[in-house]
């Protein structure tokens, strides 16, 4: 998790490694518990991606 510096600061980079760190372990949880496959959230992945280029 991303850490508050004594002026509370987080950095953009800690920010990001934070957030991928979380959506990697609820994709990967979601699928080990069979809620989801790899696919579909590949599928969905992608379809988000596409969204957000401008």
């Amino acid at each position: 998790m991303a850490t508050v510096d004594k002026q509370g600061v987080v950095t953009m980079q800690e920010l990001l490694v934070s957030s991928l760190a979380t959506t990697d372990a609820l994709a990967k949880l979601l699928i080990d518990k069979g809620l989801i496959t790899e696919a579909e959230f590949m599928q969905k992945l992608s379809a988000e991606r596409a969204e957000y280029q401008v």
